[in-house]
């Protein structure tokens, strides 16, 4: 009972502190490396001379040259990888915010909770994680070229991703030893919290700063306000 007492406890808040400060360290660190973006003298507004623009030898808008482009980017070259990240990624954030189990606990910490799905939805979605798990786990160890730059951290990363759902889903439906399998979702959840600023995980934070803020990196909305120093 203390070690629940700990853990369902002390240790929530203490990981959450750690997500968020890690997070603020993490962006002041992406500010600190670097910088407004210079403005280039191309792009001082230029007197209208009435010449007329040379035509482009490429047509851009040509239905070839969209889908010779669409090649070159990670969808076109693997989109069965880029499929299994997507599926990954987008369940991975989604499934703890409609867990019934997870709005109760929240909405009597904090008096707030999310829309929760089925028991039957929450469980299609705890599958898919720990499928997209085993899928990039086979990726590692199989495919040369992938197993060639794996580092057993790369390993870790994915069981700290898979423990709090595999354990999850074992307690919900009763698997196992239910109070340890318990004690081991929230603590296993806990360690992905405070991990997540830490880690490459950070990817999840900065792909939002890199594609709104960082010009040249697939930059989404006017081009981006910051370059790298």
């Amino acid at each position: 009972m203390r070690i629940l007492d700990l853990i369902s406890g002390p240790m929530v808040w203490f990981s959450f502190i750690c997500f968020f400060c890690g997070t603020l360290y993490q962006v002041i660190v992406f500010y600190t490396l670097s910088k407004p973006r210079p403005r280039h003298p191309q792009e001082r507004p230029r007197p209208h001379l009435g010449l007329k623009k040379e035509p482009e030898i490429l047509d851009r808008t040509s239905l070839s040259y969209r889908f010779a482009m669409f090649r070159l980017t990670v969808f076109g070259r693997d989109p069965g990888m880029m499929i299994m990240t997507t599926i990954f990624h987008v369940t991975l954030i989604l499934t703890p915010f409609v867990v019934l189990g997870h709005n109760i606990l929240l909405d009597l910490a904090v008096g707030i909770s999310f829309p929760s799905l089925l028991e039957v939805a929450t469980d299609l979605l705890t599958l898919a994680v720990l499928a997209c798990c085993l899928f990039f786990l086979f990726r590692r160890l199989l495919v040369p070229t992938v197993r060639a730059i794996t580092t057993p951290s790369d390993l870790l990363m994915l069981l700290i991703v898979a423990a709090p759902f595999l354990t999850g889903f074992l307690a919900y439906h009763q698997i196992g030893n239910y109070d340890i399998m318990v004690l081991a979702h929230m603590a296993s959840g806990e360690i992905m919290i405070m991990a997540l600023p830490f880690t490459r995980f950070i990817h999840m934070i900065y792909f939002f700063i890199n594609r709104f803020i960082l010009i040249h990196e697939n930059t989404l909305g006017k081009g981006g306000s910051r370059v790298w120093r």
